[in-house]
């Protein structure tokens, strides 16, 4: 270490010590940058808006949507695959139904969902729906 009169360090000597500790906190960050990077990267890609179920009377999905103007569809107990071509709300009107996002929407929960409950289901959503007891619904795509 070099020191100059009075005990006090040199002007030099800290100046080299400031640019090696710089150096070291660049090259550490350089050395990590990628992985954090990398993380932001896949979570944003993972990251999928889930399928959104919430109760409802009948009454009050009417007040808020209008749901007897949207066309009805239904189906007896089975199992099929499905893609939303558009945000799709249905209110389920009889039935249980438990849907489970599959492909890029594998990290979103499954949903069960039976009468009384509206759903909202996100754009581009690829599925399974797994038909429970038979389903009526009224929907409405967005």
């Amino acid at each position: 270490m070099i020191v100059h009169r009075r005990g006090s360090l040199c002007l030099t000597t800290l100046f080299l010590l400031t640019a090696c500790l710089q150096l070291t906190f660049v090259s550490h960050n350089v050395a990590t940058r990628p992985w954090r990077k990398w993380r932001q990267i896949k979570t944003m890609m993972r990251f999928k808006p889930g399928i959104k179920v919430e109760k409802m009377s009948k009454e009050e999905a009417e007040k808020q949507f209008g749901i007897s103007s949207w066309p009805t569809w239904g189906c007896g107990a089975s199992k099929f695959d499905w893609e939303y071509s558009g945000t799709e709300t249905a209110y389920i009107l009889e039935g249980e139904v438990t849907v489970t996002p599959t492909g890029e929407w594998s990290d979103a929960e499954p949903a069960t969902i039976e009468a009384g409950d509206l759903a909202t289901f996100p754009d581009g959503m690829t599925c399974v729906w797994d038909v429970k007891k038979p389903i009526r619904k009224h929907y409405n795509f967005s």
